[in-house]
């Protein structure tokens, strides 16, 4: 399929359903709008268990919420690509990328194309069928070259700079204009043969001693134990828990990204989490004193991978490390139970607890690639220049103005901080 012919796909708000050739061997394109994508559940969850890289944040159970409650003000599509068939019946999914299109692109007003990310999005690989990688993402790139939406920039957010996803990427990145933005290690763990082995891989024995007195004054001042939740009809209390842990700390306050500060949030957790409990998707954790939790856990699962979503713990009891002692269960239950392959921590580079108790490092990377027209190698060009003179403008009115801001470079929704 040429980049001429992809270009010719249907206006994304009037399209409803692929229109292809049966006779046609070659993969149908198809752009759709938040309001279509409910036919293709039932492929879009099958290609999820077959994906070239696992990406829960991209699964139908954690993305159809997040559009619902978070994504108000994108313009968001999503760019899919079925197998070639010469039956009536359904085509197999082969491709999957949400896709929103900005205005702006690093405070400049540069039209974007982007892999979405909302604020409790960690990963942005898309959804590839891991047995015709090379044929989805060439069309990708062919429909991007002459995208109906004028963009001439792609925004990748956070991708894997390592792994196959990123292998077969970078064939397709080659010779383009392409600025990297970032390129950081976050905390990863990659299982050994035991759970035991895994944590004496990463702490030392004086360490292990340390965790093993907190355990023990912890219980000296009542009844300490761990809970994993098994019955649907506690996953609502476990979250109501969960908020308010997480609320009682620095996150709660007016630059702390706690869960209630925002009802829309909430009624995000509460849906990803029902969602994914009910589909065996997410693990809820808690370490209890006398009952009550002093840290919580929420974990989410793909294939044969876990991804560290959110912990909370309460400040009162930090000098007995209740948030490192359940990483240490959840470590033992990730590797000795469920005998999941690795664990993403989702975190920021430098995050103390992640990087304390996850012994491996992930590289996650983001690039603005350019769609090979004149327009958009300028652009690419032209960024470093013009964010120097954005950032020296910026830096001079609050010279001016005696103020120093304290802004982030990143609106929140369109550019969420880097999770805490």
């Amino acid at each position: 399929m040429t980049a001429q012919e992809i270009s010719q796909v249907p206006d994304p708000s009037i399209t409803a359903a692929p229109q292809s050739d049966p006779q046609s061997e070659r993969p149908t394109v198809l752009i759709v709008n938040r309001s279509q994508l409910r036919p293709y559940i039932e492929r879009w969850e099958k290609l999820a268990s077959v994906a070239l890289e696992c990406n829960p944040f991209y699964e139908p159970w954690t993305l159809l919420p997040a559009i619902e409650h978070l994504a108000a003000d994108c313009n968001l599509h999503f760019f899919l690509v079925f197998a070639p068939t010469s039956s009536a019946e359904e085509s197999e999914l082969l491709g999957f990328f949400p896709i929103e299109v900005t205005r702006s692109c690093l405070h400049l007003p540069i039209r974007t194309l982007t892999f979405w990310q909302h604020p409790y999005c960690f990963l942005n690989v898309p959804l590839i069928h891991r047995d015709y990688a090379w044929p989805v993402l060439e069309l990708f790139w062919q429909w991007f070259e002459s995208n109906p939406f004028g963009c001439h920039i792609l925004d990748t957010n956070r991708l894997p700079s390592e792994g196959r996803f990123h292998k077969i990427w970078s064939d397709f990145a080659l010779g383009r204009q392409a600025l990297i933005l970032s390129d950081y290690p976050r905390a990863a763990f990659y299982s050994k043969s035991t759970a035991e082995e895994c944590i004496a891989s990463v702490f030392s024995k004086k360490h292990l001693r340390e965790f093993r007195r907190q355990r023990r004054q912890l219980s000296e001042l009542g009844k300490c134990e761990f809970n994993s939740i098994t019955k649907p009809e506690d996953v609502d209390v476990w979250i109501d828990q969960f908020l308010e842990v997480e609320s009682s700390g620095w996150k709660g306050g007016p630059n702390g990204g706690a869960f209630a500060r925002f009802p829309s949030d909430v009624r995000y957790l509460r849906d990803i989490t029902h969602a994914g409990f009910q589909r065996g998707s997410v693990m809820l954790l808690s370490l209890n004193l006398d009952g009550k939790p002093i840290a919580l856990k929420h974990n989410l699962i793909s294939g044969n991978a876990g991804f560290m979503f959110k912990i909370a713990f309460a400040g009162p009891f930090a000098k007995y490390s209740p948030g490192t002692l359940l990483e240490l269960e959840n470590i033992r239950i990730f590797v000795d139970e469920l005998k999941l392959a690795r664990m993403d921590s989702c975190a920021a580079p430098r995050h103390s607890l992640a990087n304390r108790v996850f012994g491996e490092l992930l590289m996650v990377r983001r690039t603005l690639f350019s769609s090979s027209s004149r327009r958009g190698n300028f652009i690419i060009a032209s960024l470093p220049l013009l964010r120097w003179i954005y950032n020296q403008f910026r830096s001079h009115q609050s010279s001016s103005n005696f103020h120093i801001s304290t802004k982030t470079d990143f609106p929140r929704r369109q550019y969420p901080c880097l999770k805490q």
